[in-house]
């Protein structure tokens, strides 16, 4: 790997500085080891898991869960196929995008002001070169930050790292908050937050699907005009019909709109408490992953909308001092709050609640996270099997047929991710 990227940087461009090329080089693989390390976590707790349903003895379970993991991290995993099984989902391989971006060493750049606008001298190439911003430079410290410069559609992006100086001090008070789809959140005081987020994200979505349906009708006339010996039609569709200029404006658009809704919600919810609470959505603990219901279903409650969302909260909180829990998401959408139970059924925005009344399912979801977060049975990594299990246990009574019940309505429409 590190021996394709190199030589991908030195054939692109020869002449190329060393630094230039070594920090590139350096910056991916770091990206690659960050990537690797956070999946060793996922693997880490199916091993354990299994332990469990193994059911080791607790005097060999360490020795037993070293002794696998380390075939992971020796990469001896493969003659086991479960520990196959588990890296293969945990490490996926993709593609690489980096092509286009170098990263300039602190030492190799220097600014300077002129004419009112910025100018970023960078040694690129074995000679100086000046590019000139679009900023006054007011505010901007270059000044011991390695820079990276994208390429993109003949412009280029300078992109350095800093930290963020502290915001304005946060409210007081504690609330949970349910991050829905119609809105980015709703917290357990009934406030709603973020409103639009839905209609964003599905008219992104709707969009975006249209254009990749089109775009590949069209590569594939474009791959018949070809085997047909058609080159000059083939070549036209690829260079007026195909291009990424329009289609990657309509994803930032969409994008800024989105982080802008994210980032707004969080500095409300920041303005109002010092203590906040949220369910962990992330897709190796969501208990529910909706494939059942649908492509269009799935692409909508998987979209990196989610992500934007939860960075926006934690990267506000943090810069604000609010303190941010995060709690298990199992069942929380399905439990009614005033009795902590597997009771009654949720439709959409609806929740109604064994005796017949009738609540703001988010809300209702909201309270149910605050609840979880004083409940000391359910900790945050259990799986959904565990959550439920304890949950039917405090239900005193319950029959086989509630079980059954409770198993279909676990499965009903939601309005958040998980």
């Amino acid at each position: 790997m590190r021996e394709e990227t190199t030589v991908l940087y030195a054939s692109k461009f020869p002449d190329l500085d060393g630094t230039v090329r070594n920090e590139s080089v350096k910056d991916i693989l770091n990206d690659i080891f960050t990537y690797k390390a956070a999946a060793e976590v996922i693997v880490k707790r199916k091993i354990s898991k299994r332990l469990d349903y193994e059911k080791i003895p607790a005097g060999k379970r360490k020795d037993e869960f070293n002794r696998r993991f380390g075939l992971v991290k020796n990469g001896n995993y493969e003659q086991t196929p479960y520990l196959h099984r588990y890296v293969r989902d945990a490490f996926r391989h993709g593609v690489g995008h980096a092509d286009n971006q170098f990263v300039v060493r602190s030492d190799k750049h220097k600014e300077s002001v002129v004419n009112g606008k910025l100018v970023v001298s960078v040694r690129i190439c074995r000679q100086w070169i000046d590019l000139t911003t679009n900023t006054t430079g007011k505010n901007v410290k270059l000044a011991g930050s390695n820079l990276r410069l994208i390429l993109e559609h003949g412009m280029i992006r300078i992109c350095y790292g800093f930290d963020k100086p502290k915001g304005r001090p946060c409210g007081k008070g504690e609330a949970a908050v349910d991050k829905g789809y119609t809105e980015a959140v709703v917290d357990s005081n009934g406030r709603h937050y973020g409103e639009g987020f839905g209609t964003v994200m599905t008219e992104y979505s709707d969009r975006v699907t249209e254009l990749v349906r089109n775009r590949n009708k069209l590569s594939a006339i474009a791959d018949k005009a070809e085997a047909k010996g058609d080159l000059e039609k083939a070549k036209r569709i690829r260079e007026n019909n195909l291009g990424s200029v329009k289609f990657d404006r309509l994803c930032d658009s969409f994008r800024h709109r989105i982080s802008d809704i994210a980032y707004k919600t969080a500095h409300l919810l920041a303005d109002n408490y010092g203590h906040m609470i949220s369910e962990d959505l992330t897709w190796a603990m969501a208990p529910n992953r909706g494939r059942e219901k649908g492509k269009r279903y799935n692409r909508l409650m998987n979209s990196w909308a989610k992500g934007i969302l939860a960075d926006a909260l934690n990267s506000v909180f943090l810069q604000r001092g609010v303190e941010h829990d995060i709690v298990n998401a199992a069942f929380t959408s399905q439990i009614d709050h005033r009795t902590g139970l597997l009771q009654g059924t949720r439709n959409g925005d609806r929740f109604t609640g064994i005796d017949g009344v009738v609540m703001q399912a988010d809300e209702n979801a909201a309270k149910s996270v605050l609840a979880r977060f004083y409940d000391t049975e359910i900790t945050r990594y259990m799986s959904k099997d565990e959550v439920k299990q304890i949950l039917l246990q405090r239900a005193s009574g319950a029959t086989e047929h509630q079980k059954a019940l409770v198993g279909r309505s676990s499965a009903s429409d939601s309005t958040e991710c998980g």
